[in-house]
């Protein structure tokens, strides 16, 4: 999976005033940049050792780095399989290189197997809904998003058709509560595609291009669009002025309940904060159709060395999902539901050691 955003995530503070697709643009040109200096250097390195190599034993080679699956993992079943936390891509390589097969996997609340998705394309979006229930994916046969209901096993196909190139370089999939109302984005590529699209009406809305995918709602309900540029940000709720913040993010959580609420989080590290919102990070809550006052609040209750990453859906009119990562290399990520009153957290689940991972509901 593309995880060209999360680069943009954590430079998000410091960016300069850049367009967003070029910006996307320019990541993927230093990253093909970076593998072409490194192929490179391999070469040459392997003329220069020619000579020796002829006489010397071949050395073995370098050793596997594997994050296994868990002992219990089949292939998902055409139904009857209860609610998603996560899908994740388990970490393989050999040296710098990755080995093995590129496959998600599903983990179910509170369920011990973890189930194989050889259907969903590693190269494309895969999302889960809020509430687990639903899943959708790129999927390269139908050229197309489909949306699977866990226990039922029906499938939705999107009405829109879509190339593999739309999701080459960066790309995003943002889904309604049910899943059949979403918005497929992609940048940097030669199609740049930004598109509401709602499954059971059939229809396909062109959204302007720059606009990040932030919520989608059922049926006639909010889309929440926002853009990022130079040390502000612009959010849009389709039908509504645009308003303004200070603040170059990403990292939102979706819709309230109330339909205009929004809320961002202030990770740690933010210079140009007080100290006091450093240690672990702040939400911030705001008017998403009227701007204005923003309620600003330190988060508590994560352990020493967490920090504040990324929001999710609301599970009621005053918290919101919250994930939370180490500072330590190796240590999972965790869940919390946070209180935006108080800046309170309460833990829900801790997920999954993996690379590429998502989580139901969370924007990102």
């Amino acid at each position: 999976m593309n995880m060209l955003r999360e680069d943009l995530h954590a430079l998000a503070e410091q960016a300069p005033a850049v367009d967003l697709a070029a910006r996307a643009v320019r990541g993927a040109r230093r990253r093909r940049a970076t593998r072409l200096a490194v192929a490179a250097a391999a070469v040459t390195c392997l003329i220069a050792g020619g000579g020796a190599a002829l006489v010397q034993q071949v050395r073995p080679e370098p050793p596997v780095v594997l994050t296994p699956p868990p002992a219990r993992t089949v292939p998902l079943p055409a139904r009857g399989v209860g609610p998603a936390v996560q899908a994740y891509m388990p970490v393989c390589r050999v040296g710098f290189e990755p080995c093995g097969r590129h496959v998600w996997l599903l983990v179910t609340d509170g369920g011990d197997t973890t189930y194989e998705l050889p259907e969903v394309s590693s190269q494309g979006p895969l999302a889960i809904t809020a509430d687990g229930r639903r899943i959708a994916y790129f999927s390269a046969e139908h050229r197309r998003i489909v949306v699977r209901d866990l226990a039922s096993g029906r499938v939705w196909k999107a009405p829109l058709k879509q190339p593999a190139e739309d999701f080459a370089v960066e790309f995003s999939l943002r889904l309604s509560p049910s899943g059949l109302r979403f918005i497929v984005s992609g940048w940097g590529g030669r199609r740049e595609p930004n598109k509401l699209v709602d499954v059971e009406r059939g229809t396909v809305t062109d959204l302007g291009r720059g606009w990040w995918p932030v919520s989608v709602g059922d049926g006639s309900g909010p889309v929440v669009l926002a853009m990022p540029y130079d040390m502000t940000s612009r959010v849009w709720v389709l039908g509504h002025e645009p308003i303004s913040i200070g603040h170059f993010t990403y990292d939102y959580s979706a819709l309230a309940p109330d339909g205009r609420t929004l809320a961002r989080v202030e990770r740690s590290g933010d210079p140009k904060r007080p100290a006091t919102l450093r240690q672990g990070g702040s939400i911030v809550v705001f008017d998403a159709i009227r701007g204005g006052r923003e309620r600003r609040t330190r988060i508590s209750g994560m352990p020493e060395g967490f920090h504040a990453r990324h929001l999710g859906a609301w599970l009621n009119a005053t918290e919101v999902t919250m994930l939370a990562t180490a500072e330590e290399p190796g240590r999972p990520s965790v869940l919390y539901a946070v209180d935006v009153r108080t800046g309170r957290g309460r833990e829900l689940r801790t997920l999954r050691r993996a690379g590429a991972t998502v989580v139901a509901g969370l924007v990102r």
